[in-house]
């Protein structure tokens, strides 16, 4: 049974789009439900971060037949969207603190124009409390660990008020136990009713705590419930050149499919 749009989050058919004449993805379909943790995975190049990329309107679709963001126009729906791209796609000696950068969204959610008062600064406050970040209002973005700036960023989303978060890559660079303390925040935003998409390949946690599974290497190979899509063959199958193998005498070597 397909969902209606107004129960979706992101709606997506028959996608194609890449970088100059050409295409990373071709014909790529995909429904996500509102309030959905979901994840996208595949190799490097594969196009995870091109579709999170085109959903928030950084890149324009060769063509589509449908894509549409929380049941509306893109341009409609991006306001309540927050995107965290990837770590080195920021500027982390941009002198800038951590209570300005979760400010920010709240000028999303007012208009670039609009006026940030006192009411924002006590939003923005128990936003960071909810993240565990209270104390470090003045502190650089930059001077915090790799699990403090994506917790900054979620703080932003939250009073931003987005109903759809895209995060490209979260837990790239964060140790097992940040890599844990995310997950157990994106489970919670979920709950509370937020739809979740990261692009990822932190496979363990996937099985863990993500309903839903997109794979993608150009076009979709794949997309259901974590048990269905990571299966210890099709994995294989998708990831084969990134596996590493040790021959008999201890030459490391990796597969080409």
């Amino acid at each position: 049974m397909t969902a209606r749009g107004a129960d979706l989050a992101l709606e997506v058919r028959n996608l194609t789009v890449g970088y100059g004449d050409r295409a990373v993805l071709k014909g790529v379909s995909w429904q996500v439900e509102r309030g959905t943790l979901a994840a996208v995975i595949g190799p490097n190049g594969g196009g995870k971060s091109t579709l999170l990329k085109t959903a928030v309107g950084l890149l324009r679709p060769f063509s589509y037949d449908t894509l549409n963001l929380l049941g509306k126009s893109p341009r409609e729906g991006r306001r309540s969207v927050a995107y965290l791209p990837q770590r080195e796609e920021v500027d982390w000696s941009f002198p800038i603190t951590v209570l300005e950068v979760v400010l920010q969204g709240r000028l999303v959610k007012k208009g670039w124009l609009g006026r940030l008062g006192p009411q924002d600064r006590e939003e923005a406050c128990r936003a960071l409390e909810l993240f565990g970040l209270t104390g470090l209002e003045r502190a650089q973005i930059g001077a915090l660990s790799g699990g403090q700036r994506q917790r900054v960023f979620l703080a932003r989303a939250v009073v931003q008020e987005a109903d759809l978060i895209l995060l490209d890559e979260p837990a790239a660079g964060l140790d097992a136990q940040a890599q844990h303390e995310l997950a157990g925040l994106l489970v919670e935003l979920s709950r509370a009713g937020k739809t979740i998409i990261a692009a990822t390949h932190d496979l363990d946690c996937l099985t863990g705590c993500f309903d839903q599974v997109l794979a993608l290497n150009g076009r979709v190979l794949a997309a259901g419930k974590p048990s269905q899509v990571l299966t210890e063959e099709f994995v294989v199958e998708l990831f084969a050149k990134h596996f590493p193998k040790v021959g008999a005498g201890g030459e490391v070597t990796v597969h080409e499919p």
